[in-house]
């Protein structure tokens, strides 16, 4: 099972596009084929989640999951900022850092907030940041530690600083590292995330031939094997006697193996097999092992480990070191590939690296990319290639990788005390699959060819087991390299060529002609005692068969004895078509008067012919006539290729310009010109591009905002933009993209978009969403009108009443200057943000009863305080201007203030064409009206509340997020021109989303139609929502049903009386579920979610679950809930859902309303009989009287403060549900 990582990161900015045929990523914690999961683990939280992740720039964004799976993210400040999927992972850069980032000076994985949660660097499971700093290679040292950040380690081998940033910290580490002159200051080059990497057979032994060896002393005896994992169980009889020395690099963990994946490899390599009577040795079972612990308990660790535990092994004397880690797809540019080749390079010293899982083409894994590792795929026991092996070549240049290939499939070796990986086969013995198990046998056989040939490289090593692999059957060269390794043939080869395999880089060119032909040299040692002849040959081709223009000259060669001879390989580009292609030369011995003999060696060839490239020149200019530049928003330009998926994106220059070369083809060239106010805030963002553009030669591209056109909502009542998200999507075959831009709602006022005309094939969008809402505050100036709405300024803390309050001039606001504003409406000049709480201060000890603080300076700007008075704060214009009306003689202004806005428009659009100005008329749409219904006990709390909309065809929702001041009532008016349109809500018990989530099923709305929909009501208990039985949600466990002989159980603790809002539990929640058969337990869990297998007949089964809220929970209802359903289940060849019962409820003015039914999904007569009772002490129980048919019952309540009730609903057969609610609502 192949370790996971973080992905290589080199490149233009690809985070931005979406594109379908890319290869699907498996989760990082992912198991290769043979691993086992844990009876009964499903997904332990089906349904929506919101994740907070601090980015490197200090700003916070917000990961949401919907619940049928569906991603969306924005930042929680209001910086504007880009967004978009690519490989199904969504990246959010903030604005500030995508020119550093196109620029190549930060790793892509800073803002992968897909990868960035799934290697728990989300700030619920850190507080940390942890980063590497690289230094240029002519520095030959790692760069100093900036400010804010703490060394952690210094990795010498690649001029590295591994350091830790506290995320509180994270801004000042920004702001100290990001100025134009920092980097060189710093002597940082590059930032990149220190991610984390994952860690990923007596036959097997006989297939690579290590008996043959054997047989003639060969054992890799005196051979020092580091193997770099999660250690070794010290105390295994096959590894007791086998490690000269140990190191553990994972801070507060021993070297000992508790994860059981380094005990495993390491026995591959060395183990001795004596808990198997000898039978399950390892390959080389005379080496020496070096154990670096570099991966913790868990299985994880960072790359800075991986790092140092290279370097330690090198200054062990590792001959070789076997790494059975690794990440995602790689061009051999990151960290942790650079780190070999220099350590290769510089020591000698063959590291044998683990291929990856993944099992598509081009996904081979840092830092098994690294040229000068030997990278090892997987075989079966017939020798085919695994179908998790991840395949060549390698990303970007074609290269060949892996290398090699070797036995990888069900691997018996031994297994560590109190472990449970891969198939137990006994107290000392485990079965695993992946090119984990694949790599520890390449590294024992190089152990083997080390103590045979004493002298020879590491260089040498590779060339010798690559050179003489046997190609698998049915696997192209470009997908297993060479093939499986056979030591007998790698012995002693009579003939041996330098390298493994040749590298030609860089095969694109600009300009009209074709570079000169490329040669490389080839080199053939003889170490027989007689002349060799060699009969070369050379066979290279693309996937589809085609011939590259590739030669090798001479054609027969003459080595002599113990000596060297060359030959040129050369390939014509002129001549060859633009594709991947790999093959290899190959060498076979001539013997005496008789044709090419069969003894023969081959050296790999692989490369991308990316042909002539075109210079496409990008220009925009701004809706101020100037070049669009980045001074004010990252403008800047996508190159999307119909034909690939591939994309360049990168920021305008000073000039509004960019020259990128791209091969030939059809694109989509699209831009974003971002402009800014006197501050530099960005006020407007315009869509421009081309998005069927033929580029077939150099081209230039020229873009001018002022040609656009305005997109405007006009609303029936006075609503502010409060957010507003812009995307373009494009769909060519399977192919899509989406690259967009978030703002908050300075920007409202200037959103434009350029003329589009329909495309010549596939589909084009301008999707955008707006959040429109009541202003919280409206300001009337007696004979001008209304002011634009002032910003807020208090935290908490808002004007609420409709009154005029007189004017006064505060000054700058000091104490003496505000003598006459008690009562009144305190106007002062800002200073700065050292002043503010000052001067806010004393405007609330002098009595005013609002403050309206003003900015001297034009533009946008922004300040705060927590004082409990009405803060608000007014641009320039505003403040001068009130201070004219003033300056005439008193005045009053008329404030209308509200706790939180009572109507909101929710605006999803995307028009496929577009010509002339964008209007959009709210009331001509015919919204769907959502009454939703915030309520909390307190007087006053902040909830989130985040409303996602899903636009057909694009992978990534548009989000819109805003804090609720509650309790209140409020009016959503859901405004789309699209049909399919798919919208979901998520809301949290805090402003931070920090506790308590609660979320609605995914779904569309009619033009018109009208629901209802409460959020932190105070009865809730377990059910199963309202759903569709949609594909999505049976993949969520939804509804729970039976498959064959299991039961599959997944039900929110936390449901709305009308099951349309649903949580799951919360920090601190207790939770217990089992299911038993007449009295005879099946299974249980500490969750609500769970997989059970049950016998293979009809049967009434019991499932039970109980549920308590945590001490410091936020809710004081439905405290804790006991609820037991009764049901019959019988054998199904499908999926049958099961007959759970349960009760929908309703409590308004002191009545009690039940509807009993079923699950979604069950067809059944649904006539039940109901009781329900009623306690205000939990111990004595008062029968209610229910009025009503089929069960459906309603009764009046006793009145009393936080009552618990007990209800029993039963069908005609017997299914049924008896649940309790305790404290179910206040009085």
């Amino acid at each position: 099972m192949f370790p996971r990582s973080s992905r290589s990161a080199s490149g233009l900015l690809a985070a931005v596009v979406v594109s379908s045929l890319l290869l699907t990523t498996t989760p990082a914690h992912a198991a290769g084929p043979g691993a086992i999961e844990p009876a009964g683990a499903v997904n332990p939280a089906p349904g929506a989640s919101v994740k907070r992740i601090t980015l490197v720039t200090g700003d916070v964004a917000e990961l949401t999951t919907s619940a049928n799976g569906q991603v969306s993210a924005r930042l929680t400040d209001d910086e504007p900022y880009y967004f978009g999927t690519f490989d199904g992972e969504l990246s959010l850069i903030p604005s500030e850092a995508y020119p550093m980032l196109t620029a190549g000076r930060l790793d892509k994985r800073l803002f992968n907030l897909t990868e960035l949660a799934a290697q728990g660097y989300d700030d619920a499971s850190s507080d940390r940041l942890p980063l590497l700093l690289t230094a240029p290679a002519t520095l030959r040292s790692a760069p100093t530690t900036p400010t804010a950040a703490t060394l952690r380690r210094t990795l010498t081998s690649v001029g590295s600083s591994a350091v830790t940033v506290q995320k509180s910290d994270a801004k000042a580490f920004w702001d100290g590292i990001s100025g134009p002159t920092t980097f060189k200051t710093s002597q940082v080059t590059k930032i990149w995330l220190d991610g984390r990497t994952h860690a990923t057979d007596d036959q097997s032994d006989q297939q690579i031939g290590a008996p043959t060896a054997w047989k003639q002393g060969y054992d890799g005896h005196g051979v020092k094997v580091a193997v770099l994992d999660t250690g070794y169980d010290a105390g295994h009889p096959d590894l007791a006697k086998q490690v000269v020395a140990s190191e553990s690099f994972v801070p507060d963990e021993a070297v000992q193996d508790l994860h059981g994946h380094g005990t495993h490899t390491a026995s591959i390599v060395a183990g001795l097999g004596t808990a198997s009577a000898g039978k399950r040795k390892g390959v080389a079972p005379g080496a020496e092992l070096l154990i670096g612990k570099v991966l913790d308990n868990s299985g994880g660790g960072y790359d800075s480990e991986a790092i140092a535990g290279m370097e330690w092994a090198v200054q062990q004397g590792a001959k070789v070191v076997s790494m059975s880690l690794g990440g995602l797809p790689s061009d051999g540019t990151d960290p942790m590939s650079e780190a070999v080749d220099r350590l290769s390079k510089s020591s000698g010293t063959l590291f044998v690296i683990a291929a990856g899982n993944s099992g598509a083409e081009e996904t081979v894994g840092s830092p098994g990319a690294a040229s000068e590792a030997l990278t090892v795929g997987a075989v079966d026991r017939d020798d085919s290639l695994a179908s998790f092996s991840s395949r060549g070549p390698r990303l970007g240049d074609g290269a060949l990788k892996p290398e090699v290939t070797a036995p990888g499939v069900e691997i018996p070796a031994a297994r560590a005390a109190g472990t449970e990986q891969g198939h137990v086969l006994g107290q000392y013995y485990t079965a695993m699959s992946g090119t984990s198990m694949a790599t520890p046998h390449v590294a024992g056989a190089a152990a083997i060819l080390a103590q045979r040939h004493p002298d020879w490289t590491g260089p040498q090593l590779k060339a010798a087991l690559a050179s003489t692999a046997v190609p698998s059957a049915g696997a192209r060269t470009d997908q297993q390299s060479l093939g499986r390794i056979d030591i007998p043939n790698a012995l002693d080869p009579k003939v041996l060529p330098d390298a493994a395999n040749l590298f030609f880089g860089d095969l694109s060119w600009t300009g009209p002609a074709a570079p000169a032909p490329v040669a490389r040299k080839v080199a053939y040692r003889n170490n027989s005692n007689r002349p060799v002849s060699l009969d070369l040959s050379v066979d290279v081709r693309s996937p589809a068969g085609v011939k590259a223009a590739v030669s090798v000259s001479p054609s027969h060669l003459t080595v002599p004895a113990h000596g060297s001879a060359f030959a040129l390989v050369t390939l014509n580009l002129a001549k060859t078509q633009p594709a991947n292609y790999a093959g290899a030369v190959t060498a076979r011995t001539i013997r005496s008067g008789m044709a090419a003999g069969s003894e023969s060696v081959r050296t790999g060839i692989g490369f991308a012919a990316g042909g002539r490239l075109n210079q496409v020149t990008v220009k925009a200019i701004g809706r101020d006539g100037k070049p669009a530049t980045t001074e004010a928003g990252a403008s800047g330009v996508q190159l999307w290729n119909q034909d690939t998926g591939d994309v360049n994106a990168i920021a305008f220059d000073e000039n509004g310009s960019r020259t990128l070369d791209v091969p030939t083809g059809r694109y989509s060239v699209m831009a974003y010109a971002v402009g800014g106010d006197e501050a530099n805030w960005a006020n407007s963002i315009t869509l421009l591009g081309d998005p069927d553009a033929w580029i077939g030669t150099d081209r230039t591209f020229t873009f001018d905002a002022r040609t656009a056109h305005k997109v405007t909502i006009r609303t029936p009542r006075p609503a502010d933009a409060e957010s507003i998200g812009i995307a373009w999507h494009r769909k060519v075959g399977d192919r899509d993209a989406v690259s967009g831009w978030g703002f908050d709602g300075k920007v409202a006022n200037g959103i434009y978009v350029q003329d589009f005309g329909k495309v010549a094939n596939g589909t084009f969008q301008v999707a955008q969403r707006w959040d429109l809402a009541q202003p919280q505050l409206t300001v009337d100036v007696p004979g001008a009108g209304r002011l634009p709405t002032p910003g807020p300024g208090a935290y908490r803390t808002v004007y609420v009443g409709n009154e005029n309050l007189p004017l006064y001039n505060g000054g700058d606001g000091t104490p003496g200057e505000l003598t006459g504003a008690k009562g009144k409406i305190a106007l002062i000049r800002w200073t700065s943000p050292d002043d503010t709480t000052a001067q806010v201060q004393a405007a609330k000890a002098a009595g005013a009863k609002v403050v309206f603080l003003y900015n001297e300076a034009p533009g946008y700007w922004s300040t705060g305080t927590e004082e409990d008075i009405p803060l608000y704060l007014l641009r320039s214009e505003q403040g001068k201007q009130l201070l004219a009306t003033l300056a005439n003689g008193p005045v009053s202004l008329k404030l209308s203030g509200v706790l939180d806005s009572t109507y909101r428009y929710d605006v999803a659009v995307g028009p496929s064409t577009v010509k002339g100005p964008l209007t959009y008329d709210v009331a001509k749409m015919h919204p769907a009206v959502v009454t939703t219904n915030f309520q909390r006990n307190a007087a006053w709390f902040l909830h989130t509340d985040q409303r996602i909309a899903h636009l057909p065809g694009i992978t990534t929702g548009l989000t819109s997020t805003r804090a609720v001041t509650g309790p209140v009532s409020r009016t959503d008016y859901l405004v789309t021109d699209l049909k399919g349109v798919t919208w979901d809500e998520t809301t949290s018990a805090g402003e931070w989303n920090e506790s308590g989530y609660e979320s609605t099923i995914p779904r569309s709305y009619r033009p018109g139609e009208q629901v209802t929909r409460g959020w932190w009501e105070p009865l809730m208990r377990p059910a199963v929502p309202g759903l569709s039985d949609s594909a999505g949600d049976v993949a969520q466990g939804w509804p729970p049903a039976r498959f064959e002989n299991a039961l599959r159980i997944a039900i929110p603790q936390y449901v709305s009386g009308d099951r349309s809002v649903f949580g799951w539990g919360d920090r601190g929640d207790v939770t217990s579920m089992k299911l038993s058969s007449n009295g005879v337990e099946l299974g249980s869990a500490d969750w609500s979610v769970a997989q059970w297998a049950v016998p293979a007949r009809a049967a009434w089964y019991d499932l039970t679950l109980d549920q308590k809220r945590g001490a410091n929970s936020w809710a004081t209802t439905s405290t804790s809930t006991h609820t037991t359903w009764h049901f019959l289940s019988v054998p199904t060849k499908s999926r049958a859902v099961l007959p759970l019962v349960q009760v929908d409820y309703k409590h308004t003015n002191g009545w009690l309303e039940l509807t009993p039914a079923y699950q979604p999904g069950v067809r059944g007569v649904p006539i039940f009989r109901t009781t329900a009772e009623i306690s205000f002490d939990g111990k004595t129980w008062q029968k209610l009287s229910l009025s009503g048919i089929g069960g459906t019952g309603r009764a009046k309540v006793p009145a009393g403060s936080y009552p618990s009730i007990r209800v029993t609903a039963k069908d005609l057969i017997g299914n049924s549900i008896t649940q309790t609610i305790d404290r179910a609502w206040e009085n």
